[in-house]
């Protein structure tokens, strides 16, 4: 079955929040020191700014909503640092009963186009390293480890 992308629209709103739980107690189970357990992942407010800025996308198979991906793009012109210009993806799910099926490889070409359509340097994610299969979707797309982050609990 075919997945389209799409930008997302106000009545979105509720589905997108059902998937973005489906991730968010990834994370809760992972780091319970860091995220907590809350029923809307996506405050309304910041759904609407996402709308309004074409910051949130939606994959579709026959017009049902099973995955959906947040970015954005920003540029970095720093003293002794090449210029680069950036198209971050902030988060990107896929329903837990339709993963493996191509749709977040989908939500990678749509961003690899914008960010090439933006005149974008990079493409940006980040992602929790306890995530094994998002890891490897990411891997065999052709991402590649930019950095490390340490962290120490006091």
């Amino acid at each position: 079955m075919e997945v389209t992308i799409e930008m997302s629209k106000s009545e979105d709103f509720e589905c997108v929040n059902k998937l973005a739980k489906q991730v968010h107690q990834l994370h809760v189970e992972w780091r319970p020191d860091l995220f907590l357990d809350v029923e809307e992942v996506i405050p309304r407010e910041d759904f609407e700014e996402m709308l309004k800025n074409e910051n949130i996308v939606v994959a579709k198979r026959q017009d049902e909503i099973v995955g959906y991906m947040t970015f954005s793009i920003s540029e970095k012109d720093n003293y002794g640092v090449r210029f680069r210009k950036y198209l971050k993806i902030d988060a990107i799910c896929v329903n837990e009963k339709s993963r493996g099926n191509g749709i977040g490889t989908e939500l990678l070409k749509f961003a690899k186009e914008k960010a090439k359509e933006n005149n974008c340097t990079d493409l940006f994610l980040t992602a929790n390293e306890e995530n094994k299969n998002a890891i490897k979707l990411y891997e065999k797309f052709g991402f590649t480890v930019k950095s490390i982050e340490y962290l120490m609990k006091i």
